[in-house]
């Protein structure tokens, strides 16, 4: 009986996985021929031991010692049933090396006979090879098949010339065939025009992309900028050039920030003894004695920008407390090393009686204490007060002392936004500041004091602000479209001027007639306008205010509202023209789509950039007249 048993499932022992991986891939075992070809001559030369003179046994036991002690009786039926075995084995193996030869053969003539138009061969055939009579086990029928070698001739399936078969040549899976070498050549070199162009046009993108980032077109830039561009490359060997001015090394100092290459290295290359004002936008990469510097080498300071310094220690602010006499304008963003005890001994040094400008964003350790002792050293002189994302003032009675401590008719620039809780800022404390302070005030910011209503701008804005020009309150959701109407309609008689810029996004209770009222006041003077999720925002308005009152749309509208007199659901909005606007955001305004883009670009003359994130409506598809640059559309490929 066989050591191994066969199943129907192919396996048999623990050599089954390697045995059924060589039958799957028609590979031959030469092992298992070699040691059948030595089986055979072991029977061969046994043949003659029986017939011969002892002398020849002793020489065939000495040239075959172990044959002679391994060949007993009882092992010579094993040793037969593994060489039928073996052989056995040896014919599944042949067979599916030709099954697999057969297969490639029915694949190519297939495609060919596809691409030639003729009918697809059946697949019948080869999968009844195996219980036809005549399918043979010699390995003749292995070199019938018409499969090509290299160093034969074959035809060329491009261009039909006979060429030579080499390790080079290239087969075209496609065409089931060969390329010649000249089509080969032909075809690499399409391949690499189309990978060129490919990175073309990628760089070309990632040049649309980063235009888009800036809110600048694809242009031929100046001779100037493509010099600022290399020397902020080279950096580190600008000393090499001298003197190149402030302007520039202003701009520089920008490029660098916005790339985040501003390091203890390139910082120095900015200060210099006379400089009176500094500006950083990114002093993320420069360590606390890098900014020591700052100090220094600039002591006739007055005025300092640091933004995302988050390396700035007490024993800096403190530095800079004794070592710049004339400073008088800080702002600060992402401080939140500085404690709250050095915060107080600043502003009751020397430096807090002469500060006029303080601006402090992103920090949790600017606590009450920290206000209070600004307001007690400062309030009288400050011009100009920020206070934003700060954590650490959790108490409404501390922001009510700011009305208390700041000077008559002398702060132009006031933010407070993103309290630590929304409950700290109330109508009552705005309407307090700004009836000090509201009729010098050019800047309001309330950004995400989301307890504010309308009644601040009824009682507030309305009443005392009559130089306003910057209006952002972003995130107030409880100001009424009605309310904001009342507000406007009021504040048409205070502020005659109008606003450059006024941000109202995510203030979801505005609709059409706040926006109106909004326009009518300040159309003549807006520069930038932001209405971005403002949802109630209809089409029917955006389409009727930047559509003339000549056009025959606005006039049969006209003719009906008259009609009714008021009573239906039509409303008539009369034309309005910006003149000056050039930023506008209706981003996530639904009511948005390819004929308001239109509208929009041919009312504003002056328009550079407008937002369209979240409006799906707003495709490749739309009008937009030259060198108006619209943003977030999902139709555009970056």
């Amino acid at each position: 009986m066989s050591r191994r048993q066969r199943s129907g499932n192919g396996v048999r022992g623990p050599n089954s996985a390697l045995t059924e991986f060589l039958r799957n891939a028609g590979i031959t075992d030469a092992f298992r021929q070699r040691r059948e070809r030595e089986a055979q001559e072991q029977q061969e030369g046994d043949q003659p031991t029986n017939t011969t003179t002892p002398t020849t046994t002793t020489e065939d036991e000495e040239a075959t010692p172990d044959v002679s002690i391994n060949a007993t009786p009882e092992a010579t039926p094993q040793v037969e049933e593994e060489e039928e075995e073996d052989d056995d084995e040896i014919k599944e193996m042949r067979r599916a090396a030709k099954r697999k030869l057969r297969n490639a053969r029915h694949s190519g003539r297939r495609q060919l006979r596809s691409r030639n138009g003729g009918g697809a061969p059946s697949d019948s055939s080869s999968d009844s090879d195996d219980d036809d009579p005549n399918f043979s086990e010699d390995e003749d029928d292995l070199n019938n098949m018409n499969i090509r070698k290299f160093g034969e001739m074959d035809d060329c399936v491009e261009c039909g010339t006979s060429f030579e078969l080499s390790v080079s040549s290239r087969f075209i899976k496609e065409k089931a065939g060969y390329l010649c070498n000249p089509c080969n050549q032909l075809l690499k070199n399409r391949e690499r025009k189309a990978r060129m162009n490919q990175m073309t046009a990628r760089k070309k993108r990632k040049r649309v992309a980063q235009a888009l980032l800036n809110k600048t077109d694809v242009k031929i830039p100046k001779l100037q900028d493509v010099c600022i561009k290399k020397i902020t490359e080279n950096i580190e060997d600008v000393d090499v050039l001298g003197d190149i001015g402030q302007v520039n090394l202003n701009r520089i100092s920008k490029i660098l920030s916005k790339n985040r290459s501003l390091n203890d290295k390139t910082i120095a290359l900015f200060l210099s003894p006379e400089l009176k004002k500094l500006e950083f936008w990114d002093c993320s990469n420069v360590d606390s004695d890098s900014l020591n510097k700052i100090a220094s080498f600039c002591p006739q300071l007055e005025s300092l920008t640091l933004f995302m310094c988050g390396q700035l220690h007490n024993d800096n602010l403190k530095y800079f407390a004794t070592n710049l006499p004339k400073l008088s304008e800080l702002s600060l963003n992402g401080p939140f090393l500085i404690s709250d005890i050095m915060w107080q001994d600043f502003f009751q040094d020397k430096t807090g009686e002469i500060l006029d400008k303080f601006e402090i964003r992103n920090t949790h350790r600017f606590g009450n204490d920290s206000l209070i002792s600004l307001l007690e050293n400062s309030g009288r002189n400050l011009t100009s007060l920020k206070l934003s994302r700060l954590d650490g003032i959790n108490s409404g009675e501390v922001y009510g002392l700011i009305p208390h401590y700041i000077s008559e008719s002398k702060l132009t620039h006031l933010e407070i936004s993103y309290p630590a809780n929304e409950e700290l800022i109330n109508d009552d404390l705005i309407i307090s500041i700004l009836s000090i302070t509201g009729d010098t005030l050019v800047s309001l910011n309330l950004d995400g004091c989301s307890n504010l209503t309308e009644k601040f701008l009824i009682e507030g804005v309305c009443r005392f602000c009559s130089n306003l020009t910057h209006l952002s309150i972003q995130n107030l959701d409880q100001i009424s479209n009605e309310g904001f109407v009342t507000a406007f309609k009021a504040y048409s008689e205070v502020n005659i001027g109008g606003l450059l810029e006024v941000y109202l996004s995510r203030c979801v209770g505005l609709g059409d007639e706040a926006i109106y009222e909004l326009l009518k006041h300040s159309s003549h003077t807006l520069v930038e306008l932001s209405i971005n999720s403002l949802n109630l925002v209809s089409k029917n308005f955006l389409s009727q205010i930047f559509t003339e009152n000549q056009h025959q749309y606005k006039r049969k509208l006209l003719e009906r509202v008259q009609r009714e007199d008021g009573d239906g659901n039509v409303k008539f909005y009369d034309y309005i023209k910006l003149p000056l606007l050039t930023y506008f955001d209706v981003g996530f305004v639904r009511s948005v789509d390819n004929e308001v883009l239109q509208l929009i670009g041919e009312s504003c003359p002056q328009l550079k950039v407008i937002e369209v994130y979240g409006d799906n409506r707003c495709t490749s598809r739309a009008r937009v007249r030259e060198g108006l640059m619209i943003i977030g559309r999902q139709s555009d490929e970056i």
